[in-house]
């Protein structure tokens, strides 16, 4: 390994550690602030509004370094996907514990939340009438959503991967409103296992928080590697595309791709603020794609 490559996995690692610290910091001390204020039955919403917000913005802190994780499933996800090698998976997944263990025993270390004698509060547990496979199903299908959504917004690049802290966040908002009543919503084997670390409390259904997630990763991977087998892309081009001549070239790139049989015509009406402009494509198998651009008055445009 050379002493570039050494140093970017450092920092990457470094990136994961804190990342993960902060994010579960802001995130369970928001929890546990809620849950004091309005008891933890009528604290549902305003738990899942601290771990989608606390997501979402310690990810857009990090998103440029690391990918920003900060959950061994998305880690273990990537790696089926390709997106992540063996070594540096096993890095962050260290990284990810040990930042997990960080931020909530200063969640807990800088607050009286701690204090409450009821440790299974501060965990993630069965709760309110659960059975236990029921919440193994509800930690896996919530896990490979969110894994689904990292791939299809991070690993998938378009105009929006800037921005794609935000719906990994909004992700996390929706599942914890779903589960948090359940399972307390882990989504997340770091977050579990740092909970009861912390708490010093492990359940004997501690288990559903690491095979429910990481069984889910891997739905999520098998989703992700089968779309882009079937090539989703080319079905639907242009997508991303800022004007009618940018979508028009995406479209005749993609038939070309395709080999589509055949020929196609498609007149596209572009009003635009230089007056109204039409746009004629052919698209056939091995034959060049044609652009005619006119310009025309507002009464000879035909629909």
């Amino acid at each position: 390994m050379s002493k570039s490559t050494a140093k970017g996995w450092f920092t990457q690692t470094l990136a994961e550690f804190l990342g993960t610290a902060m994010c579960m910091y802001v995130s369970v001390g928001g929890a546990d602030a809620v849950a004091e204020d309005f008891g933890v039955t009528n604290s549902y919403l305003g738990k899942s509004f601290a771990f989608g917000i606390g997501l979402a913005v310690t990810a857009w802190a990090f998103f440029r370094i690391s990918g920003s994780h900060f959950n061994p499933a998305v880690s273990f996800s990537s790696l089926i996907t390709g997106h992540l090698t063996a070594p540096k998976f096993v890095l962050y997944f260290v990284a990810q514990l040990l930042g997990a263990m960080l931020g909530v025993a200063l969640a807990r270390g800088t607050t009286p939340a701690s204090d409450t004698s009821d440790t299974l509060l501060q965990i993630n547990s069965i709760r309110n009438g659960q059975s236990l496979a029921r919440g193994f199903f509800l930690e896996f299908f919530l896990t490979s959503i969110l894994c689904f959504v990292y791939h299809m917004v991070v690993h998938e690049k378009n105009r929006s991967t800037f921005m794609s802290a935000l719906p990994y966040g909004l992700t996390m908002f929706s599942c914890h409103l779903f589960a948090t009543r359940y399972t307390n919503a882990a989504i997340n084997p770091a977050r579990a296992f740092a909970s009861s670390v912390v708490a010093r409390n492990f359940t004997r259904d501690h288990w559903i928080y690491w095979l429910g997630p990481l069984f889910g990763a891997i739905l999520a991977a098998a989703l992700h590697i089968l779309f882009r087998y079937f090539d989703y892309d080319l079905h639907n081009p242009g997508i991303d595309a800022e004007n009618q001549a940018q979508y028009i070239r995406a479209k005749a790139a993609a038939a070309e791709q395709l080999g589509l049989s055949g020929q196609q015509r498609t007149t596209y009406v572009n009003r635009g603020p230089n007056g109204p402009t039409t746009t004629t494509t052919t698209n056939a198998n091995n034959v060049n794609n044609n652009h005619i651009n006119n310009n025309i008055n507002n009464n000879n445009v035909h629909h």
